[in-house]
Parts: C-alpha cells; structure tokens; sequence
C-alpha cells in the first residue's frame, strides 16, 4: 500500500508475562494495513526525553523494536528485527550483553546503530556500537569522533531531527560538560559532535531541533519558540541566529562520493516510563 505508515506498539501484562500488539497503520485514513501479536514484551524506541522514536529503515523495510529496560543498568539487552511488508516473516531476536539502546538503522536496515551505557553509576555516559544483522555480530570498535575524547560525548539526550534522506541523525544532547548535537551518518557509521558554545544547559530543555526548509541547516529552537542556534549541515559549524559564520570550516561531513550513495548517537535513553504509545512514521 502506498502512502505513510505508523507503526505502534500496545503491550498487555499477562499472568505469565506480556504480550504486545504490532500495528501497522495508514497515515492517511488511519486505516490498520496489517497487526501481529508478539508473545512478548517489546516496544517502538524511544531516542530521546522528548519521546522522538527510531527504529524504522529508511526504505521502510525494517523494524527494529526493543525490549523495555524496567531498571538502570541492565545486564543483556534484546532487540527485536522484523521485515514490515506484510508483518509476516520469522523475526529476528538479538540478544546483548550489556545495557544498550537503540539509535538507529541504516538505509538498507542490515546494520543497527546502538548508545552504549558504559557506567552503571553514570547513566549520561555512552559510546556508540554498531550491529551487522546478517552476521549477527556487534562491532568490536566503538564509532568515535576523532576530534573528540572518549569521555567527552556524554549527557542526556534531549531532542532529535533527522535529514529528509534519511543519512544524518542529529540527537541534541545536555547533562555533560556543555551542550552538544551528536550528528550520525547511518551510511558511513561516522560521528561528528558539534559543542553548542552558545547555549546555556537550561535553555536545553523544552528545545526542538529541526531542518531548514532547504536541508542547509540544523535550527535549534528553545522551549519559548525562540531561534538559538544555526548548525550549517555541511560544515558542522554552530553559529548564533544572524552571525556570520566563520571562514574556515570546523569538520566536514564524509565523503559522500564514496560510492554508498545518499541514505539515511546518538540517542538512547537511559530512563524509565518512557513507555505507553510510540509512534514511528515514515513517508513513502
């Protein structure tokens, strides 16, 4: 069926555990294409506090759902993976060891991109993985930005927006040392974090990040509908509404004549009772 699509999960405590409810529903219409029960306990992700979700391809050929954390610091973490044609085929179940969360698919939804949480006493401290699902196996090496210190990128995420091809996740983060959009090329597996100098923790909450009508940049708006902050999308440079920026770029993007074409952390979420009714949409 062409069009939009929802996808919403209803989960149901049984006397034995739980049982969830997969819908796939027309954005036009609100008609439901296609539903399947799951003899468990799993749910849409959430990325961020503002309850962005993830976990759909951006070929709309995959879903990835997660297993709810009913604690922090969990030791295995499961995700579920499911063709979302006709909602039919076996899916598949991934078993982690460790407390991760989900931030994203590839455009192709062969590899998940997953936060880390690395210290059970520290929930703003993370790396981020990523997951072969064909070969099931998970990336010995964290994707780091180079320019970057390991324990630099840490903090809670606050928003996410996403670029019209789907490439770029840019998840708005506070909680650390100073605010800072982490940007993933979910292509590459490549990581640029970009320091917001110009903002104030407290001018975090509440924000919304959102591209420009011509995807030339990244516009930070905070909780009061005020402007903040200016990203250029293809220089990374943080600048505030109406300054120049400055000559030299601070990181470029990867190349994107790299020969894996224009698709599509970070952002998991280390809380509970971000639970209930999650919507993922996509535009076909």
């Amino acid at each position: 069926m062409d069009g939009s699509f929802r996808y919403v999960t209803l989960r149901r405590g049984l006397s034995d555990g739980y049982e969830t409810t997969l819908l796939k529903i027309a954005q036009e219409g609100g008609e439901v294409e296609r539903s399947r029960i799951i003899d468990d306990d799993f749910s849409v992700p959430a990325v961020a506090l503002d309850g962005a979700p993830t976990g759909l391809s951006h070929d709309g050929s995959t879903l990835a759902l997660i297993k709810p954390r009913v604690s922090y610091f969990r030791k295995t973490t499961e995700v579920m993976v499911l063709e979302t044609g006709r909602l039919t085929g076996e899916p598949g179940r991934i078993t982690l060891d460790g407390d991760f969360s989900l931030d994203g698919l590839s455009p192709d939804g062969k590899t998940l991109f997953l936060i880390e949480h690395t210290d059970r006493r520290d929930p703003g401290a993370y790396q981020v993985r990523s997951y072969d699902i064909d070969a099931q196996q998970l990336d010995p090496d964290p994707i780091l930005d180079s320019a970057e210190e390991p324990d630099e990128m840490r903090g809670q995420p606050q928003t996410r927006a996403t670029s019209a091809d789907g490439r770029w996740e840019y998840t708005l983060y506070d909680g650390g040392e100073h605010p800072f959009i982490h940007a993933l090329d979910v292509v590459e597996a490549a990581t640029v974090c970009i320091d917001l100098d110009m903002i104030r923790a407290k001018d975090t909450y509440g924000a919304t990040l959102a591209m420009s009508e011509d995807e030339s940049a990244i516009e930070l708006t905070d909780r009061r509908g005020d402007l903040r902050a200016v990203i250029d999308s293809e220089t990374f440079e943080a600048t505030e509404p109406g300054e120049s920026p400055e000559p030299e770029a601070s990181a470029t993007k990867p190349d994107e004549e790299s020969g894996l074409g224009t698709g599509i952390v970070a952002g998991g979420v280390a809380l509970l009772g971000i639970g209930g009714l999650v919507l993922l949409r996509r535009r076909e």
